[in-house]
């Protein structure tokens, strides 16, 4: 077992626990299998807004080397409290086959709040959405997981993980949480871009719930398409 895991397993015993539905409390996981070949800005954005969300000691990415993790900057480095290895899910010993639950859009049922009873991980196929998408998740299908979906509508791998969060940790049904479909954001006076996604909306401002810094990439990489 990688020693990283190893270490984040036994960290995680100590974190605050959640009722689930009147049962004893447990921890729950948040398990996204890199499926990148390189791990780019807007993933690092991604992951570090998972950690913001849910916690240090409580994102596991698999298929991703420490070591590289160590050469990224502060918010997904070394001292983040991103736990990382480069195994597959499936190769860590410590995680029970039978208490995981993939999040697959083809899944036959959504998730519920009900599930928080039966799992101690959810695992999420990191990838950058393909417009259309594309069903790269089938290849975590194939291992034979529990699987649920989150909606029709195609989410960005952090959005994903923070509408099961609610779901599962604050008991909030799917369809009582508020969504925005393919937000339009403004890069300057006359550009905007379009997101293919659904998002959270922020509650306080009504605004889509972006990573830190995304506009800031968008903004960089419009930029650089204009020269």
């Amino acid at each position: 077992m990688h020693q990283e895991v190893k270490h984040a397993l036994v960290a995680s015993k100590n974190l605050p626990n959640f009722q689930r539905n009147g049962n004893a409390s447990m921890v729950l996981n948040y398990i996204v299998e890199h499926m990148e070949p390189e791990l780019d800005e807007w993933s690092q954005l991604e992951y570090a807004n998972i950690v913001k969300r849910v916690g240090r000691n409580r994102l596991y990415l698999t298929h991703v080397d420490p070591e590289l993790l160590k050469r990224k900057a502060a918010h997904i480095g070394e001292g983040s409290g991103i736990v990382s290895s480069v195994k597959a899910v499936q190769e860590l010993e410590e995680v029970e086959f039978s208490k995981v639950l993939l999040l697959d859009p083809s899944a036959p049922e959504p998730l519920a709040p009900e599930d928080a009873a039966n799992y101690e991980w959810l695992l999420f196929g990191g990838i950058l959405g393909d417009d259309p998408p594309q069903d790269r998740t089938q290849y975590l299908r194939k291992l034979g997981y529990a699987r649920r979906h989150l909606g029709p509508v195609q989410m960005t791998t952090d959005t994903a993980v923070i509408v099961s969060k609610e779901v599962i940790e604050n008991q909030i049904p799917l369809d009582k949480l508020a969504y925005v479909d393919r937000p339009e954001i403004k890069l300057g006076k006359k550009e905007t871009a379009e997101l293919p996604f659904r998002y959270l909306v922020n509650p306080e401002t009504g605004e889509p719930q972006l990573p830190e810094g995304l506009i800031e990439l968008l903004k960089k990489s419009n930029d650089i398409s204009l020269v």
